[in-house]
């Protein structure tokens, strides 16, 4: 019994520091993150980006542009969409990659893992929980098939650029209707564009927290209008566009197995704050490798070396995708990367 009662107030102590470690740790990766955050504000700037940045990048697009992949009809179409609407909704079984079974039997222990931490007292307040460079390592199935040919070949053609393949994030997003982190309204830093791949590991409605991004009309007018990189409340967002309606918004609802190509650089959006069922899905990142901000780009869980290894154990066709920033010029390569997470 007395074992028990000192079990009990152990926890009861690990409970109540969890939040003070929380903090800690907030503050430390926004001090790390300090070079990164000074050196975007600085390619930011209007004289930067229309003086240097954006001709470099006009310049790298006309240089690559005879070099692009020839595409089927099914994947112009998917490229096309995302030129005039920065979505295009689709299926694992409508892209039909060899490998996408393999993917999901590997997502479906870590999402069940990640429910089950979602419950501990110890993970009580986290809203999105992310799996960790140890459960993608073990299952490389699912980093691998962030670079299957047609999946490449797709982003390759919309960025106009060699691709740069920057991992993936794998989150589960707990059912709690908070409005915070990946859930407010927001645009990606990283390059001119880019690219997310999410594929949803269960089926999702308007109840589980759908992925949603603003329409093309609304969005080009936010774009103009709002401080660079602002991000919003849900209520916020109404606000300024003076429509509680939700006609501006595309919300990308699903069966498990759909997948979701989206220019996150280019539109706002955001994970709708799930209320009754919790959604796991996985988001593979794409940008060119010349990004715009590099520093941002490094969002893996996996560390550096990890990153090598991966890359040294695959086909010599697909190594240098994910170890891009090696062969990034300039000074970019040597600013450390954003150390912010999703879940802060």
């Amino acid at each position: 019994m007395r074992t028990n009662s000192l079990g009990q107030l152990s926890h009861l102590r690990l409970n109540n520091l969890y939040p003070l470690y929380a903090l800690a740790d907030k503050v430390v990766n926004k001090v790390l993150s300090l070079p990164s955050d000074l050196a975007c504000m600085v390619n930011s700037t209007d004289w930067v980006e229309r003086s240097i940045l954006l001709p470099q990048y006009q310049q790298r697009l006309e240089r690559h542009i005879q070099q692009l992949p020839t595409l089927d009809a099914e994947e112009s179409a998917i490229v096309n969409q995302l030129a005039d609407e920065g979505i295009c909704i689709t299926s694992l079984d409508a892209l039909s990659i060899p490998s996408s079974q393999q993917l999901l039997k590997a997502a479906r222990p870590i999402t069940n893992e990640l429910a089950r931490l979602s419950r501990a007292p110890t993970h009580a307040g986290k809203h999105t929980l992310m799996a960790t460079a140890n459960q993608l390592t073990e299952n490389p199935e699912i980093l691998t098939w962030g670079l299957s040919e047609r999946i490449l070949k797709i982003v390759e053609c919309y960025l106009g650029l060699p691709v740069g393949y920057g991992g993936l994030s794998f989150y589960y997003s707990v059912a709690d209707g908070r409005d915070a982190g990946p859930r407010l309204w927001h645009r990606d830093k990283e390059d001119w564009r880019m690219i997310k791949v999410a594929v949803y590991l269960n089926d999702v409605d308007e109840s589980s927290g759908p992925y949603q991004c603003v329409k093309s009309a609304i969005n080009n007018l936010l774009v103009a209008t709002l401080p660079k990189y602002q991000r919003l409340t849900h209520i916020e967002m109404q606000h300024l566009l003076s429509n509680s309606s939700t006609d501006w918004l595309i919300s990308c609802v699903g069966k498990a197995g759909t997948v979701i190509f989206t220019d996150t650089a280019r539109c706002y959006h955001r994970g709708k704050p799930p209320i009754q069922t919790d959604r796991s899905a996985i988001f593979f990142h794409y940008f060119s490798r010349f990004p715009k901000n590099p520093f941002y780009c490094d969002r893996s869980p996996l560390s550096s070396q990890q990153i090598v290894e991966f890359d040294r154990q695959l086909p010599p066709h697909l190594q240098g995708y994910i170890t891009w920033r090696d062969r990034y010029p300039g000074i970019g390569r040597y600013i450390t990367k954003n150390y912010m997470r999703v879940d802060n």
